[in-house]
């Protein structure tokens, strides 16, 4: 009975304050109770802006350093939907990479299967080696961003909820630390119709 009235009050709370997010703004629950393309757009400028925003992309170190990301592989998905979050890191690249007043540079960790591939293949007789790409020219990513989202869901008597949760970390591929990180969180809510509560 208590977690039951836990779990009201808390819902309660969400619904008159709304969510607070990383970049500092309130917003309330969102109708409907799945991941949608607002929610896509709210992440990608709210992480982004995060980002651009830390300590340590604004330090000299940083700064004249100009380290190159790489995305992880998987963005791990805690949730019981199919949620492509490939589309959440590559839509946040995109975005860090159009900054104009803080260099972002990108190493596409999917092309790098097909770029060994072809620097194998131009190795053969086939090509004229004078004009083929030269071996020992990648440059290796300092920077590794990686991310979690997770969900809860919640019921009333009149209304469905999910709590939506994105975690994001800029780690550093030399010494593992974490340089960066924050979270989005996300309410999304569907009223039930009178009918369908009374059943």
């Amino acid at each position: 009975m208590t977690s039951r009235i836990m779990a009201i009050l808390s819902i309660t709370v969400l619904t008159v304050f709304g969510t607070m997010t990383c970049a500092g703004r309130v917003a309330g629950p969102i109708d409907g109770t799945t991941w949608s393309p607002k929610d896509l757009i709210r992440v990608t400028q709210n992480m982004s802006a995060s980002i651009k925003k830390s300590r340590f992309v604004k330090s000299q170190k940083y700064i004249f350093g100009k380290p190159r990301w790489i995305l992880a592989k998987d963005m791990a998905n805690d949730t019981d939907e199919h949620i492509n979050t490939r589309v959440i890191m590559e839509k946040i690249r995109t975005k860090l990479f159009k900054s104009k007043k803080i260099p972002f540079r990108f190493i596409d960790d999917e092309a790098l299967n097909d770029i060994l591939d072809q620097l194998s293949l131009q190795q053969s007789a086939l090509f004229n080696q004078k004009k083929t790409a030269k071996i020992g020219g990648l440059v290796g990513a300092k920077l590794i961003l990686r991310g979690r989202i997770s969900s809860i869901k919640e019921r009333t008597s009149r209304s469905d909820y999910v709590f939506y949760n994105i975690t994001l970390q800029a780690v550093s591929i030399e010494t593992g630390e974490i340089l960066w990180t924050d979270e989005d969180e996300i309410s999304r809510r569907t009223t039930k119709s009178r009918f369908r509560a009374s059943l």
